[in-house]
């Protein structure tokens, strides 16, 4: 007993170690990243045409993430290759009140800020897909800070073959036998592998390129989306490339589980992940059921 409590009390001290360490790491590179946001003159997108489209950066934000996507923005502006566009898509019910200031700086030097309607997490592509319908599109998230080659190497593979989605996170879903989806908590959470395949599960936080047409056009339909997977984009995008027959890769990555970003703890308690993710619900998967059964993915999975 007493060598258990000893490692007990070793492990303890570990992840303490190691949460002080990430600590450090964010606040450094939020300090560096506040500070070209607020000083820096230089352009974050580039007029230079990496392939035949244009490559969009897309994200949303709400509530008090507001007054920190400055962050996620900024470390896409400080991009390796920087991209054609950065469009923040806004709830209209903002639009008549004042934004941070430090968004207006970073507008300055090249970040759009689009006012629309509010359809949750779907805002961050729905709204972007339609205006950019002929482009490439990856979606960040708001409470993220991004490696500073996450642009470059999800367009690099774009380029080497245009016919995947590309991310740099994703799951593996696991099949019954009954060839029914297993539980989301069941599947291969945060695969190293970069095969091709129709059980490859795409997550939003880790950077997501989206080629032109990758979808269904049944990935509108906003009042299914909103009635019956209102909590869980990542499930209806994923859905919605299934149905039209095109599968995602995982680009190579430094960290083997994807994870190419740092996360801004201080936000973390308004995440979607808390919402589907609970003590005695698990939202995910009745929203996956839902949508595969409507739309009769199960085959899908087995091509």
């Amino acid at each position: 007993m007493e060598l258990y409590n000893k490692f007990m009390k070793l492990l303890h001290i570990g992840q303490y170690l190691n949460n002080f360490q990430k600590d450090i790491i964010y606040q450094n590179r939020k300090d560096r990243l506040t500070e070209l946001a607020l000083c820096s003159s230089t352009k974050g997108i580039s007029k230079e045409r990496y392939c035949q489209k244009e490559v969009i950066v897309s994200l949303t934000t709400y509530g008090k993430r507001l007054y920190d996507v400055y962050l996620a923005i900024e470390s896409i502006m400080q991009q390796s290759m920087k991209p054609n566009r950065i469009v923040l898509w806004l709830g209209d019910e903002l639009k008549n009140r004042p934004l941070p200031r430090i968004l207006g700086f970073q507008q300055q030097r090249g970040l759009e800020i689009v006012f629309c309607k509010d359809i949750y997490s779907y805002t961050k592509l729905i709204p972007a897909l339609r205006k950019f319908p002929n482009d490439i599109i990856i979606t960040v998230d708001d409470d993220l800070i991004y490696n500073v080659d996450m642009v470059e190497r999800l367009v690099g593979a774009y380029i080497d073959d245009p016919s995947y989605i590309y991310c740099c996170r994703m799951h593996k879903m696991r099949l019954k036998k009954n060839g029914l989806l297993e539980g989301y908590m069941a599947w291969d959470w945060e695969t190293s592998l970069l095969d091709a395949s129709p059980l490859n599960f795409p997550t939003g936080c880790g950077g997501v390129l989206y080629p032109p047409h990758c979808f269904n056009d049944e990935v509108f339909n906003e009042n299914v989306f909103l009635n019956i997977c209102k909590f869980a984009d990542d499930v209806w995008f994923k859905a919605m490339s299934l149905y039209n027959g095109v599968q995602s890769k995982r680009i190579v990555t430094r960290n083997s589980k994807g994870k190419e970003y740092i996360e801004n703890m201080e936000v973390q308690d308004v995440g979607l992940y808390h919402i589907n993710n609970n003590k005695t619900v698990n939202r995910n998967d009745i929203q996956l059921k839902a949508v595969f059964d409507k739309y009769n993915l199960y085959a899908l999975l087995k091509k």
